[in-house]
């Protein structure tokens, strides 16, 4: 009897042990699996972060990852093995922009060097430091306004193209455009543009994806050479700014050249006058 009751508390151990291993292969196979996609980042180390508009996409199929740090651009590799990450060398584009901007976006880039772990709950995702939490973020998508033809909500569009020689900045919001050459914004020319051009500007802001124009993927990527002329093209709508990854200007997405050639057609035409 006592060997039969032996032999059951050790066959009962082996069933628990082996289930035990299964549920962490299993587990960390799923986390692995849901790591894929694009994440919207909502706290840094505990400060909140959202209207700084900071995203990351993972790919798993080629392990390449890349996301919007706030200002620039950014892209490089990564790998997984269960629930830990290491991020290859990060590089990103050089645009400048306000001090409070870039102190947050150097912040989230030195993070993502010292990340060692993630966990994924749900939508939520959190990027680890040993047992401290650098980074947070969520799949959910900023929230996009239900009509964007009111004039009630504030919208503007706002196109940047830079080398390391060259800044043009061109801003039209409501029949009045704004250009500088200058990279500090101090001098300024603005223009009142024609209403026909407003009218079909406005038809492209409201057929234009908010919510994907961060995923947006561009056709080439010559803007990744240093000297390389790189543009960006963001969306004010309300209190929201959609933006861009960073493309080659001349040779936007898709999605958005018809807006981008509009805006660069509006200026070209403003200053003629």
């Amino acid at each position: 009897m006592m060997k039969f009751l032996l032999s059951l508390f050790t066959l009962l151990i082996t069933i628990s042990s082996c289930k035990s291993s299964t549920d962490v292969v299993e587990n960390s196979k799923n986390m692995q699996e849901t790591l894929s996609g694009t994440y919207y980042i909502t706290q840094l180390e505990g400060t909140n972060v959202i209207s700084n508009k900071l995203v990351i996409t993972f790919d798993e199929t080629s392990n390449n990852v890349n996301g919007t740090a706030g200002c620039n651009s950014f892209f490089g590799s990564y790998s997984t093995e269960n629930n830990t990450i290491t991020f290859g060398d990060i590089a990103a584009s050089k645009r400048l922009c306000p001090k409070d901007i870039m102190t947050i976006e150097k912040q989230f880039l030195k993070s993502l060097s010292l990340i060692n772990s993630f966990s994924i709950d749900t939508n939520v995702i959190s990027f680890l430091q040993n047992d401290k939490i650098l980074i947070s973020g969520t799949r959910i998508a900023p929230i996009k306004k239900k009509s964007i033809t009111n004039d009630t909500y504030k919208t503007a569009v706002k196109y940047q193209a830079s080398t390391r020689g060259s800044f043009d900045f061109i801003l039209i919001a409501k029949q009045k455009m704004s250009i500088s050459e200058d990279q500090s914004l101090q001098n300024i020319k603005n223009y009142t543009i024609d209403t026909t051009e407003w009218e079909e500007l406005k038809r492209l802001i409201d057929a234009a994806d908010l919510e994907g124009l961060s995923e947006l993927i561009p056709p080439s990527h010559n803007h990744q050479h240093d000297g390389a002329a790189h543009a960006t093209l963001s969306l004010q709508i309300g209190d929201l700014e959609y933006m861009t990854p960073t493309f080659d200007h001349g040779n936007p997405p898709k999605a958005i050249e018809a807006l981008v050639n509009k805006v660069l057609s509006i200026k070209e035409n403003t200053i003629k006058q």
